[in-house]
């Protein structure tokens, strides 16, 4: 009829103000990100690509949802709700009853869910059964709840009347209001009271979350306050389309082609988005299918053929890149390097001096101490060093400055030093896991000692150690666990060992050193020779709090419990040197101290987070570790040499005696271990690994030169490189990758994965 509007269509007008609330939100949020990021213009191009990118599908979402509301009940049917509820109180008192309601039965049904886990999945030996006998349990409950919610309803709107109206807002917005409040608050309690909040990782989640709630915010003004400037703008729709293809646009320029690596570290380390979406992202866009994407850099330089990836061996002087790192590999020439692959061994059997020798070997293995945490190695804590008995016995040792892990995490590190290969060399029953089992083809030092006659012995209480096949019971573990790392070790003692999680609260030192203290008198008395490793858990996260040390928190809470833990441990360390004093069994016992890997402290910002812990980056934080070999009758002294911990074995190996293995690449460190003169120990750089397993999906090789003063970090699964200089710059703050000298670098670490590694790849 003439003269009277139409109101628009119900799902265009729907989708234009969702797509322009929510790109507007978008908008906002990227140039936060941005900010944050400090990246170039490069950067800024890709992170407003990636917001389009997760913004418009959930404004075309919100759209349709909107739409079909509009459809239904007319447009502006929330703005027509909102009125209806303030107006009608009786109403707006029985909807927010139900919400109490379903909030307090969906309370319970999570509960009593989070109680039967455990008794109906965890403990039972079928787990997809128990899965299924949960399921049924909830589907019941949920019936039960369903019938008991007329009266918890009628309860419900009782309590509802506690509610406030406040002005034009109604009982049900306040309700929500402070329901979100409450939910918010109860989270950052939980956050910042009962967990390590410098080290969570939350600012991806925050910033997500932030796009319904700003957009939400920009909805509340556009057709609120704001309202009539929005019905003045001409041809909404319009725009709205406009911003769309903008959008689009903005998502294919910024993300396509090759960015440059300032601008993959600004994206992918610094941004919020980009650290889990470019992730994503490569994971799906895979062609040829071989685990690697050439997406925003990717590492994968042909992604039509799956036999050319960075895991791929390279063949020299094929004329291809089979493996992504620059060009192809020339033809092999025989150095005799003693720590590359095919000479395996041939440093391990080193001449042994008559005042290099002893009959036992005890190896005091710290989990997760990092080498620059110690007293000796000029760290304190309020003025004074927290480690005087590990200082001590640094006194009376030969100590290795530059002594390095060859991976930042235990799964990986522990078979590597005690089958001297690294990480990709060790056989396990399957590379790409996270408590792989080592293979009985792997020669471990133990195995090599108890052919030289001497007994074997592990102490240690903890998971990573469970083995039910060879020691049921032996653990209280809830799956069935076979490490298999005990090789060649006559009684491994891992009792009293807890699952991963009551592990990381465990304060598992104190029972270790007892039972090694009784294991040490037992021994002494029977005058038995001996090899002995003895793992010390409690640096290792959570830490723990100790009744002899006061604490006082604040912004470095997390390593002032660190620095503790190592204290408490240096005092347990104390017993059982005392105790090798009190048997007498220090005179002919050879004590090695080292750790498996170091602790980070958010030295580096990785994939969008500052990096707290271990096992996700090689910084030097986390593969420069103490090693220590107090030989009986030696002197002590402090070698700046580079040695790595796959030399431990055929050191152990040539002070006993023992016969090192073939399959051994690491060297006899006795050369080094003479200190009436230079050290005789050939110059050799040190390597490390980060391999792929289930939680952290990503693969990196590193190298410290062999004169201790450089770093080159190949980021295998983002195709980049970073080089740091040790020797002025000890935290790794400043990559040096585009500077003189990079390229040497980068060619020695090449040529140690094209060459040594080729031809030892499992996978």
């Amino acid at each position: 009829m003439s003269g009277v509007s139409e109101s628009p269509p119900a799902y265009r007008s729907a989708l234009a103000g969702s797509v322009g609330c929510v790109l507007g939100a978008a908008a906002i949020l990227g140039t936060v990100d941005v900010v944050h990021s400090h990246g170039g213009a490069g950067a800024a191009a890709a992170i407003y690509g990636l917001w389009a990118l997760v913004a418009l599908p959930f404004a075309v979402a919100a759209g349709v949802v909107l739409g079909a509301g509009n459809a239904t009940w007319g447009t502006g049917f929330v703005a027509a709700a909102m009125r209806r509820l303030r107006d009608d109180r009786s109403l707006d008192r029985a909807v927010a009853g139900g919400l109490i309601a379903g909030a307090i039965a969906a309370a319970v049904l999570a509960v009593a869910i989070s109680k039967l886990v455990g008794p109906l999945v965890i403990s039972v030996q079928r787990q997809n059964v128990g899965a299924l006998l949960l399921g049924i349990t909830a589907a019941v409950l949920a019936i039960v709840l369903a019938v008991l919610a007329l009266p918890l309803f009628r309860v419900a709107r009782l309590v509802a009347r506690a509610v406030p109206a406040i002005g034009p807002m109604p009982r049900v917005v306040v309700l929500l209001a402070i329901a979100a409040g409450g939910a918010v608050g109860a989270g950052l309690l939980v956050i910042y009271r009962g967990l390590d909040a410098e080290a969570l990782h939350l600012g991806f989640l925050f910033m997500l979350a932030m796009l319904p709630v700003l957009a939400l915010a920009i909805a509340v003004f556009a057709y609120g306050p704001l309202a009539g400037v929005r019905a003045r703008v001409p041809r909404r729709g319009i725009l709205a389309i406009a911003a769309a293809v903008i959008a689009v646009a903005s998502t294919a320029l910024g993300l396509g082609g090759t960015p440059s690596d300032a601008t993959k570290s600004a994206v992918i380390d610094h941004s919020y988005l980009g650290s889990k979406l470019i992730d994503l992202i490569r994971s799906k866009w895979d062609r040829d299918g071989d685990g690697f994407s050439p997406f925003f850099g990717g590492p994968d330089c042909d992604d039509s053929d799956p036999n050319v990836n960075p895991l791929a061996a390279e063949i020299p002087g094929d004329g291809i890149d089979n493996n992504c790192m620059g060009g192809d590999a020339p033809l092999p020439v025989d150095t005799g390097s003693a720590g590359s692959a095919g000479s395996a061994g041939s440093a391990a059997a080193a001449p042994v001096s008559p005042s290099l020798h002893a009959d036992n070997v005890l190896i005091i293995f710290i989990d997760t101490l990092r080498y620059d945490h110690l007293g000796f190695t000029g760290y304190q804590r309020e003025g004074a060093s927290l480690t005087p008995r590990i200082d001590a016995l640094e006194k009376q040792s030969v100590a290795f400055k530059c002594a390095f892990s060859q991976a930042p995490n235990t799964p990986r590190s522990v078979p590597s030093f005690m089958t001297s290969k690294y990480p990709s060399q060790v056989h396990f029953d399957k590379q790409f896991k996270s408590y792989a089992e080592v293979l009985d083809d792997n020669d471990t030092l133990f195995e090599q000692e108890k052919a030289a006659g001497l007994a074997t012995f592990g102490e240690s209480s903890h998971f990573y150690f469970c083995d039910d096949k060879k020691r049921p019971g032996d653990c209280k573990y809830d799956h069935p666990k076979h490490s298999n790392i005990d090789q060649g070790v006559d009684v491994w003692d891992n009792s009293d060992a807890v699952d991963i999680g009551p592990s990381n609260h465990d304060i598992a030192g104190p029972r270790i050193a007892a039972k090694t203290i009784a294991k040490l008198d037992e021994l002494a008395a029977s005058k038995q020779k001996f090899a002995m490793l003895v793992h010390m858990f409690d640096p290792h996260s959570t830490y723990m709090e100790h009744d002899k040390f006061t604490y006082k928190h604040g912004k470095d809470s997390l390593m002032e419990k660190y620095d503790y833990e190592v204290a408490f441990e240096d005092g347990l360390i104390g017993e059982l040197l005392d105790e090798l004093d009190k048997t007498g069994l220090a005179a002919n016992t050879t004590v090695v101290l080292m750790a498996d890997h170091g602790e980070a402290f958010g030295e580096h910002v990785v994939y969008g987070q500052a990096d707290y812990f271990h096992g996700d980056t090689l910084y030097s934080e986390l593969i420069h570790v103490p090693l220590l070999f107090r030989v009986p009758g030696a002197k002590a002294c402090m070698r700046d040499d580079v040695v790595q911990l796959v030399d431990l074995a055929p050191t152990v190996a040539a002070l006993t005696g023992a016969q090192p293995a073939k399959s051994w690449v690491g060297r006899s460190l006795l050369p080094a271990m003479s200190c009436d003169g230079p050290s005789a120990l050939p110059a050799q750089s040190a390597f490390a690994e980060l391999l792929p397993e289930p939680m952290w999906d990503h693969d990196a090789k590193a190298m410290v030169s062999s004169d201790c003063k450089q770093e080159a970090y190949y980021r295998i699964s983002d195709g980049r490189w970073e080089i740091y200089d040790l020797a002025n710059d000890p935290l790794e703050k400043k990559d040096v990758a585009d500077e003189d000298g990079a390229d040497a670098l980068k060619a020695e670490l090449t040529g140690w994965i094209e060459g040594s590694l080729a031809q030892h790849r499992n996978r």
